[in-house]
């Protein structure tokens, strides 16, 4: 019987390591399996739209840190390797950590972009007039 990726527990562990800055709620995660059944784990921070005031419309998003050294001291994860890439408008659209390895020795392969993708929709208002910051509901047909 093969075993399960935990993508829960994974991104809960990712997400405690990952400090905004400001305030911010949301992240943008996915995960695809691929056919060698190495898990592939993408995480980005999202783009917040003002609300209000002389930058209403415009979109800006919330920098964050995180200290690898206290992520990889994780127990159930293993890196064996990591590294990063700048911005390169034909390969690297957003400058990227990418981290490999195993959580409970499972395979996976982490990639955290330190900026929002570029083709995403703002996921939350930082709402000037009522000061606070808020996800926007997507209207739906």
């Amino acid at each position: 019987m093969s075993k399960t990726f935990d993508e829960i527990g994974f991104e809960n562990l990712i997400v405690r390591h990952w400090c905004y800055h400001s305030t911010c709620r949301h992240r943008m995660w996915s995960v695809t399996k691929q056919d060698d059944g190495v898990t592939q784990v993408s995480m980005a921070p999202v783009f917040q739209q003002i609300v209000g005031g002389p930058d209403d419309g415009m979109l800006v998003w919330a920098s964050f840190s995180m200290r690898l050294n206290e992520l990889f001291a994780e127990p159930h994860l293993e890196v064996t390797e990591f590294g990063f890439r700048s911005y390169c408008e034909k390969n690297t659209p957003t400058p990227i950590i990418r981290i490999r390895g195993t959580y409970k020795q499972l395979l996976f392969t982490l990639t955290i972009h330190l900026e929002p993708l570029l083709e995403t929709d703002p996921i939350e208002a930082i709402d000037t007039i009522n000061n606070q910051t808020r996800a926007i509901r997507i209207k739906r047909n």
